[in-house]
């Protein structure tokens, strides 16, 4: 089978001198990309890096971004990417977790080098993308320098490629190992979702640190697309780079991303037409989704939903077109070559409706590097437990109820929080809201709503109470409500409920954000 770079040579060669990734900035052909992922990777080899090692990447979306992607691809290394909206304390413990060989950063994290390099004792050298300061090679010295491989590097569809840390929403993140064979089935399945050609051009909103960001651009670039990259750009900036460079395809997460997306188009008169495919998270339930189905409308382009996760080497799930807007709660049917099964907590199948663990079974699903207690766990009969609830329906199509950790447990009853988030998302007062359990001395624990309120709005318990009724069962309906001005989210936009529960259970006394 083709391995990533393997793909990317063959695009290489059957599209030359065809614009392959742009920026606001710069752009490169197919062939001159490949000749700069080969020098690279040369440049690496030469420097005593060899397959196996992990070299960390801290940087923002970027064309060189990519090019050390499909380098280290090329020398069996693995590319171990850092979320750029962490801090130095989480970057250190996954680079020392990794063992990092090398660290790669761009200029605007630069002045991080030395803190980095002196908390990593593994660490031989950096390497810095752009105008950085304080690395000991640059990519461009590097790329100048035009090495080639030294002895050629045996590379198969079972070696890891790279090294993503969990979010760590529920405990200590754990670096997950993207295998060859995982990434090029994944894209190769996304690029049939999508429907990518040649003709394609795909703007990388979402972060390379994130695979979704990575698998949509590898798989538009083996089609022979062309992909923006957007460089640090806010969502203004990457509307107008979209319009200007007609692009055909892009993901967003974000209502914000939403809103300015039909600013643009629909007061600003700007030129969209060649916008076909719209994606992002499926499930996301009525109140989001309408949303995207007013965008759709006015730019008059699908809607694509998926369902996934890392441990899983991306999406899982696909809703596409009508379905997703006639079935806003679900995320859809799982993509060919995988297998979806509902658990109990006896690890048998449970029927159609029922609530339980979501199961996968694939050969896309991965291991966990360097922690065999997380691999026994995370697998039973050679299915993986994704620690996600949800339910199927009588035709496959998969409902997402919430993570089992975030499981409320009051008075003996289960809480699925998504249900009762879907709730309060129809308030006419709140703008968002999530819900999850606190210690409660008389329900074990208490369903609480944390909710942010629409400008110029107000909102008492009462009020949701009486809203919720008939809508949810009582046990369902939240006890308490904190207000607050954000939900604090990851880079993909899932809601950080651990933060969240440490905030307001440190003080058990009622706060001013307390109703």
């Amino acid at each position: 089978m083709d391995l990533l770079h393997d793909k990317l040579r063959k695009a290489a060669h059957r599209f030359g001198r065809k614009t392959a990734v742009c920026s606001a900035t710069e752009e490169t052909t197919f062939a001159d990309f490949y000749d700069r992922v080969e020098w690279l990777a040369g440049a690496l080899d030469s420097l005593g890096l060899k397959k196996g090692d992990r070299v960390s990447i801290l940087a923002n979306n970027c064309m060189d971004f990519l090019a050390y992607h499909y380098a280290t691809s090329r020398l069996g290394i693995i590319l171990h990417v850092m979320n750029t909206r962490h801090v130095a304390r989480e970057w250190l413990w996954a680079m020392n977790d990794a063992g990092s060989r090398a660290l790669i950063v761009d200029a605007p994290h630069a002045e991080r080098v030395a803190e980095l390099q002196s908390g990593c004792p593994t660490l031989r050298f950096s390497v810095g993308i752009g105008a950085a300061d304080g690395v000991q090679y640059g990519t461009d010295e590097l790329i100048r320098a035009k090495k080639r491989i030294g002895a050629p590097q045996q590379v198969g569809p079972a070696d890891p490629v790279l090294l993503i840390y969990t979010s760590g929403t529920t405990g200590t993140p754990k670096g997950c190992l993207q295998t060859q064979e995982g990434s090029t089935t994944v894209d190769e399945l996304t690029a049939e979702a999508m429907g990518v050609t040649e003709a394609d051009v795909y703007m990388a909103i979402m972060p390379y640190f994130h695979q979704a960001g990575l698998i949509r651009t590898r798989a538009t670039m083996a089609g022979g697309g062309l992909n923006l990259v957007p460089e640090g750009l806010k969502i203004e900036e990457i509307a107008d780079l979209m319009s200007a460079r007609k692009a055909s395809i892009s993901m967003v997460v974000s209502a914000q991303q939403v809103w300015v997306l039909l600013d643009k188009a629909k007061n600003r008169n700007m030129d969209f037409s060649s916008l076909r495919l719209l994606i992002s998270g499926g499930g996301l339930g009525e109140k989001t989704m309408s949303l995207f189905k007013a965008l759709c409308d006015e730019l008059e382009c699908e809607f694509m939903g998926v369902w996934g996760q890392t441990e899983c080497t991306g999406p899982v799930t696909v809703v596409k077109g009508e379905a997703a807007f006639q079935n806003p709660d679900t995320c859809g049917r799982p993509m060919a070559g995988i297998d979806l099964a509902i658990w109990d907590g006896s690890c048998k199948r449970l029927p159609v409706g029922a609530c339980g663990e979501i199961m996968v079974r694939s050969r896309m699903c991965c291991r966990y590097w360097n922690n065999e207690e997380a691999n026994t766990a995370l697998y039973t009969r050679g299915w993986l437990h994704t620690g996600d609830l949800g339910r199927l329906d009588k035709d496959g199509y998969l409902y997402f109820m919430g993570r089992k950790k975030d499981l409320v447990k009051t008075g003996g009853e289960n809480v699925y929080p998504r249900e009762v988030e879907n709730v309060l998302a129809q308030h006419p007062s709140i703008a968002e809201a999530t819900v999850l359990g606190l210690p409660d001395p008389t329900w074990g624990e208490a369903v609480t709503a944390v909710v942010v309120l629409k400008e110029g709005k107000t909102l008492g318990l009462e009020e949701v109470k009486a809203f919720c009724r008939e809508k949810i069962a009582g046990y369902k309906i939240p006890k308490a409500i904190r207000l607050v001005e954000e939900i604090p989210k990851n880079a993909t936009g899932k809601v950080l409920k651990r933060q969240l529960r440490e905030k307001f259970s440190e003080s058990p006394q009622r706060s001013p954000l307390e109703i």
